[in-house]
């Protein structure tokens, strides 16, 4: 897949028995109007504000094109805009899965997660950084999916768990927010990646 000059399409079909819509993303086989577009489906679901029962196909926005760009070239280090990807490759499709969470999720308000801010270094960051959140428990690994001057907007890579349940195994710990959730919080509380990590804290701070 040429990532500029291909174009590509989300599917939104209705779930059965529920009202939520499920996308997936279309990809033209070629000019030939007899060759049937791939269908990939993707993990993200929404409730839309209109009910239908037939699929909508929605052509890639700009700024859906922008985003995937920006983490291609953060995440796959891809410089070349004309680079032939794979898109049934799962690096790529993970990606396309963060366009996707970006396009049709509402962000969710990160004020009650927010933990207190501290001095320390920071970097400037841009769309499509791998970063760290500062929350109330803990620092946990995000994407820069959308930045104003005051708030990023992440989506989140880890689930954000309690204090408590930390120590506990994983099926029995309590999730405040899920992964892949889209969170907006205030720019302070992004921070370098390696927050994230087990690393000596003498480091970081």
């Amino acid at each position: 897949m040429n990532a500029v000059l291909q174009p590509l399409f989300w599917r939104l079909a209705n779930e059965q028995n529920s009202d939520l819509d499920v996308v997936s993303v279309l990809m033209p086989r070629g000019k030939e109007a007899d060759k049937v577009a791939i269908e990939y489906a993707i993990d993200v679901s929404f409730k839309p504000s209109t009910h239908h029962q037939n699929p909508i196909d929605l052509r890639w926005s700009e700024e859906d094109s922008e985003l995937f760009m920006s983490l291609l070239q953060k995440v796959m280090n891809v410089s070349d805009k004309d680079i032939e990807l794979d898109i049934e490759d799962g690096m790529v499709q993970g990606l396309i899965h963060l366009v996707a969470t970006a396009r049709f999720h509402t962000p969710w308000p990160g004020d009650e997660l927010e933990g207190e801010d501290f001095i320390t270094y920071r970097k400037e960051i841009e769309v499509g950084d791998l970063v760290s959140i500062n929350t109330k428990y803990g620092f946990y690994s995000a994407v820069i999916v959308a930045l104003d001057s005051i708030d990023a907007t992440v989506v989140l890579l880890d689930d954000i768990i309690t204090l408590e349940s930390a120590a506990m195994p994983e099926e029995e710990q309590e999730v405040i927010m899920p992964s892949h959730s889209l969170l907006m919080l205030n720019r302070v509380c992004v921070l370098p990646a390696e927050f994230a990590e087990d690393v000596d804290a003498s480091v970081l701070h």
